[in-house]
């Protein structure tokens, strides 16, 4: 029979599939030499087979990750490649995602590892400036993806010297194959809804209720107060009275019962078209796409739409001469809302607002008391805020590859790359001055541009020899990269109607801000390798970088790496065992460099205006020996193959140390500073990666087809030295022995059964409890970071229905609840915002005295139990069901006379179904990399039904 399976080595772990061909049995020595000739894109575009990999690299095919409805590749990294984790803190549409290559590699540097498109790097990141939350990678078309190949260890990312301590992620995009033309056309459309539930909300009869409780036990500890009541209906009796007041007469006695999360949120609308073409012959290929995403939050406002286009061209000019250009173009519109402590937040109002605030009154116009535009509690009627006010990003990307490649000889090929990339960002914010933030101002408007040029120049020389059995490869590469950044903000007030939006119509100028940051790099490397009959193999590169941002004398930072690898399944006696086709041992070290944006010069600045002239201030302490952060990894991996690599089995241990980490050091306000930046100390991650890939069924469209895929990674994040000693914060600490994510608070010790009062560790840790917050100390109390984590996927296909899961799952790691003071504040708060509904029926009453709450206290608040501690901290712990997809493809012959050669029907789930281990986590718990969620848009689930057509 023939089995066709796809299995990439080199620190893959998850399956991906594919047509590796096993030969037929007919003797005992015979093995395809097909069987791994997978090819890995790795540095500059330069290709290697999986067998001639000594580092550490994983990849995901476009199969694996066609139509997953994100807006961007980074959301598409978790759980499928080992060693990487991601997260995010929102859920805005074409939002970032946070994504950690092999731990967090720096205090105060870059952590995020740079974005490689065909060869050059690209901008990444979120690059708006006002309240929007973009992600210029949104703008470009994942239906555009051949493969993602993530680099992870010194020998596979030094090449990209000065900016590779955070890792590597290589992207790959479609191009023209032989043949004649192909068309494709995907479409889906679906709802989205909140992963998580969330927490709940009060109505007015809970809310009444939990206040009543609070009222009672405040007074009856205060005879003072001239009152005590004998049970909750005295208390109800007493404020409808108005004893207490009118505010809370109010709240007892009205009809309203608002819910604030149905008034501000709805299930939002996705929709996916992609087409695409392709085609070639010997001289000339071609791939042209178009795609229109929008995706809508449940959250009303927020969206995020893009309308992309590509095109790309390869023309074999000569035997010698090949061109390729590739225009990437793209618009996007965003819209997102505020979050955290702002009154309009929408998330906010859902445990801020009063449910016996009406959004609208009895004639059906907006509330909010007319004195001061503001509901009861001085807060904001956020349904009219989401339709009147906005803040929207417009970003146009343009993104060009030209690359020449020219064979000078038989083994030795010259290549020209000029890539530019140029980015618009317009954003507007507007505030009516009817209602909200606009109220005081009259009205507000500010409008920015932001403007990026950025071009990459490689001139890269490539060589290759083979004599008998051995194969050597050397690689010249020059790489320049530049970025011209050019902002310019403009804000004004006061406004003659709500009507008028634009700039022009505010009167009063505000504020103006325009700035221009140019910074450049260039390097030169150098790559060798060396390999004999792909047994053993040696790699190695240098590369030299220089920066523009530090002083002359610290500029240039030298990077380099060694690898090894052998294969011993290349022996004779061992391709004579039938059931083994790969054992091969990896090892590689080096020193990298990681970004960072601090600057060591002593400067003034004339941006203050003292009598209409421009006065003088300081800006940064001059500090010559600030120099680059470094990172040397370390990785060792072993590859298993069985049954010509139906099975494979994968084993790496890293270890990942960053020397000179970069911080900001306290120094004395009267020296005009209060800090300046230096090389600090060090910290270390490490940890192993597991992986198990198989094909266990393999046969044709009418057999039963089943792929598995397993993987596992550990990370164990710690600071090895840190000069000057600890640096403790109110929630977090930075000390040897310690991650850089590292919790340092309070320890809750639970309520006292016998008074309801709340207590803590006064050691922080275990042992001897108190009820006086100020008397417990601060200590370790875990870490930000999963420390393992990881997905599984399995693939089945019978007769055209075809079933695909992806899961993802994360133990180890913490999540702090930042709003917690005001919303689990056991009365201190709780008469002005009604905070989490969940605290009914688990709070500490006479009856119900081993409550999780301690007993709520009107106007006092129970001894600072709102107070930041662990009370507040959940374990991250989850497992995802992170995309399902279920189709079915129909048969050519059912095709026939149609003019299609292929037809998909599918449905899919993304993040359908999620099992968190702590039952008071009411956050997504893939929020873990932030730390908390700072009341952001919740993350979304989404169902879709699609069409996938081929013609």
């Amino acid at each position: 029979m023939n089995v066709k399976i796809k299995a990439l080595t080199a620190g893959v772990l998850f399956f991906i599939g594919g047509q590796v061909v096993m030969a037929q049995k007919k003797n005992d020595t015979v093995k395809s030499e097909k069987a791994i000739d997978e090819v890995v894109i790795v540095g500059f575009g330069q290709k290697k087979s999986i067998q001639e990999i000594t580092g550490s690299t994983s990849t995901m095919k476009s199969e694996k990750i066609k139509d997953v409805p994100v807006a961007s590749v980074d959301k598409m990294l978790q759980g499928r490649v080992a060693g990487v984790q991601t997260g995010s803190s929102s859920g805005q549409p074409g939002g970032m995602a946070s994504v950690r290559v092999r731990g967090v590699s720096s205090i105060n540097g870059v952590v995020s590892p740079i974005y490689v498109v065909d060869g050059v790097r690209v901008a990444s990141g979120d690059l708006t400036t006002g309240n929007t939350t973009g992600n210029i990678l949104a703008n470009m078309n994942p239906d555009d993806v051949e493969n993602i190949t993530v680099l992870k260890d010194a020998v596979s990312t030094a090449v990209y010297g000065a900016d590779a301590g955070a890792g590597v992620i290589v992207i790959t995009t479609k191009s023209g194959k032989k043949g004649k033309a192909r068309f494709n056309l995907s479409m889906n459309t679906g709802l989205n809804d909140k992963a998580i539930e969330g927490h709940k909300s009060f109505t007015t009869d809970s809310w009444r209720e939990y206040l009543a409780y609070a009222v009672m036990n405040t007074y009856n500890a205060t005879p003072s107060w001239g009152a005590t009541f004998n049970n909750i209906s005295e208390v109800y009796d007493y404020l409808k009275a108005g004893e207490e007041g009118a505010d809370l007469q109010n709240i007892f006695t009205t009809d309203v019962n608002t819910d604030w999360k149905k008034a501000t949120q709805r299930l939002g609308y996705q929709q996916n078209v992609d087409f695409n073409m392709s085609g070639g012959n010997d001289k000339f290929s071609y791939y042209s796409s178009a795609n229109y995403f929008n995706q809508e939050s449940i959250v009303k406002g927020s969206y995020f739409n893009r309308l992309a286009f590509t095109n790309k061209i390869g023309y074999q000019a000569t035997d010698k001469l090949k061109i390729s250009t590739d225009f990437q173009i793209s618009y996007s519109k965003l819209s997102t809302l505020s979050q955290g402590g702002a009154f309009s937040n929408p998330i906010l109002a859902q445990f801020f607002n009063r449910p016996t605030d009406a959004v609208k009154k009895d004639d059906g116009s907006w509330n909010w008391n007319a004195s001061n535009s503001r509901l009861s509690n001085g807060l904001y009627n956020i349904p009219y805020i989401q339709e009147n006010n906005y803040s929207r990003a417009g970003t146009f990307r343009a993104y060009a590859n030209l690359g020449v490649e020219y064979k000078i000889f038989k083994n030795l090929t010259y290549k020209f790359v000029f890539s530019p990339e140029y980015i618009n960002i317009e954003e507007d914010q507007y505030w009516n001055p009817l209602h909200g933030d606009g109220f005081t101002y009259g009205g507000y408007q500010r409008t920015s541009v932001n403007r990026y040029f950025n071009f990459n120049v490689q001139n890269i020389l490539d060589w290759t020899y083979k004599i008998g059995l051995n194969n050597l490869g050397a690689s010249l590469i020059q790489e320049a990269y530049k970025s011209d950044n050019k902002f310019l903000r403009a804000t004004g007030i006061t406004v003659g109607t709500p009507t008028l939006e634009t700039l022009t119509n505010f009167v009063v100028p505000y504020g103006y801000e325009g700035s221009g940051v140019v910074s450049s790099r260039y390097g030169y490397a150098a790559t060798g390798h060396y390999d004999y009959d792909k047994l053993v193999m040696l790699d190695a590169s240098y590369r030299r970088d220089v920066l523009s941002q530090f002083v002359p004398e610290q500029r240039a930072g030298n990077f380099w790496s060694l690898g090894l690898g052998v294969d011993l399944a290349r022996l004779e006696f061992v391709k004579n065992l039938e059931f083994a086709s790969r054992l091969k041992f990896r090892a590689s070290y080096g020193k990298l460099g990681n970004q960072v944006s601090a600057n060591p010069y002593a400067l003034y600045n004339y941006t203050s205006n003292y009598n209409d002239y421009a006065a003088g201030g300081y800006q940064g302490l001059y500090n010559p020996n600030l120099s680059w952060e470094t990172v040397n990894p370390l990785n060792i991996g072993l590859d298993f193959g069985f049954l010509n690599d139906r099975i494979v089995l994968s084993a790496e241990y890293f270890n990942k140390k960053t020397k000179d980490l970069i911080y900001n050091l306290p120094l004395s306000g009267a020296q005009g500073l209060t800090s300046y930046v230096d090389n600090v100390g060090s910290l270390v991650n490490k940890g192993f990666e597991f992986s198990l890939n198989a094909t266990i069924l393999k046969g044709d469209r009418d057999k039963l087809n089943w792929d598995f895929g397993f993987n596992l990674s550990t990370l164990d994040n710690e600071i090895t030295e840190l000069y000057g000693g600890d640096v403790n914060g109110s929630t977090t600490t930075l000390r040897v022995g310690e991650g850089v994510r590292t919790w340092y608070l309070r320890k809750w010790a639970g309520v006292d059964a016998a008074t309801g009062d709340p207590l803590w560790y006064i050691n922080g840790k275990d042992g001897a409890t108190t009820n006086s917050y100020s008397a417990a100390q601060q200590a370790v109390q875990g870490s930000m970071l999963s420390k393992v984590y990881g997905g599984a996927n399995t693939t089945l296909s019978y007769k055209g229905f075809g079933l695909d899961l992806q899961f993802t799952y994360g133990f180890g790691g913490k999540i702090l609840d930042d709003w917690a003071t005001y919303l689990w504040s056991d009365g201190y708060y709780s008469d002005s915002y009604p905070g989490y509904a969940d605290v009914m029926g688990d709070f500490w009453t006479p009856e119900n005295t081993t409550a999780s709450n301690p007993k709520p206290m009107y106007y006092y608040g129970n001894k600072n139990s709102y107070r930041v501690s662990d009370r507040f901290l959940y374990d991250s712990d989850f497992i995802r069901l992170s995309n399902a997809k279920f189709s079915y493809s129909f048969d050519s012959s059912l095709l026939r006379g149609t003019g299609l050669s292929g037809a998909q029907i599918y449905v899919m789930a993304n993040n359908p179904w999620t099992y968190v281990f702590d039952k008071k986590l009411k956050f997504d718990p893939e929020i873990n990399l932030t730390g908390s969620s700072n009341l952001g848009l919740p993350i979304l689930k989404s169902y879709l039904l699609g069409v996938n057509l081929s013609f």
